[in-house]
């Protein structure tokens, strides 16, 4: 069995190996895979993260149909700085229990963050800060209009109220967030490093 995630302790994509465990018989001791079946059909076994400097276990039904502790939705860009990174990794981790409100809050929370590290005031409203990152020409009108919507569905969430937020929803904003972060700080990350490789062939 082999089942590839995105591993919930360290965060990074890793192909699962089933865990080897010892056992005593006889005064003998034996080494097996950690596997058990289950009284309704199922198969249990003990997945190690391949990486490294990981090498921690989860426990995996059958092909993977249940994992815990859960993995993460995707990996995130370690290219993204903190706490931007932190806010978009706690989101991934909400959204993989279905918390989706949370989920959502805490992608604002990585664009209020942003904002704030891109040299919006600190004390002023997201609604203000991102005008202010598109007044001053940091971010395009595309980019403002995603912030807008993360904005609003992570104001929803956090507030009591009668909205309903909907695994798609929550998914949306994550999405939106996370991308919003990949042209602030990865897109521009990629061309400084191409272009230090270019300046060095000179």
């Amino acid at each position: 069995m082999s089942v590839s995630i995105f591993c919930p302790h360290c965060h990074k994509h890793t192909a699962l190996s089933i865990a080897q465990t010892e056992y005593e018989f006889n005064y003998s001791k034996y080494e097996t895979s950690a596997i058990w079946d289950d009284r309704n059909g199922g198969q249990w076994w003990i997945g190690i993260c391949n990486n490294s400097h990981c090498q921690q276990p989860v426990l995996v039904l059958n092909d993977g149909s249940v994992i815990y502790p859960y993995p993460l939705p995707s990996m995130t860009d370690e290219r993204i700085p903190d706490p931007m990174r932190r806010d978009l990794i706690e989101a991934k981790i909400c959204f993989s229990v279905d918390a989706y409100r949370a989920c959502s809050v805490m992608a604002r929370r990585a664009i209020q963050n942003a904002c704030i590290n891109k040299g919006a005031k600190e004390k002023d409203v997201l609604a203000t800060q991102i005008n202010e990152l598109f007044n001053k020409g940091v971010i395009t009108k595309d980019i403002k209009d995603w912030a807008d919507v993360v904005r609003n569905v992570g104001n929803d969430a956090a507030h009591p109220n009668n909205e309903i937020l909907e695994k798609e929803d929550a998914d949306d904003i994550l999405e939106l967030a996370e991308q919003m972060l990949q042209v602030l700080y990865v897109a521009p990350a990629i061309a400084n490093s191409r272009k230090e490789v270019r300046d060095k062939k000179k």
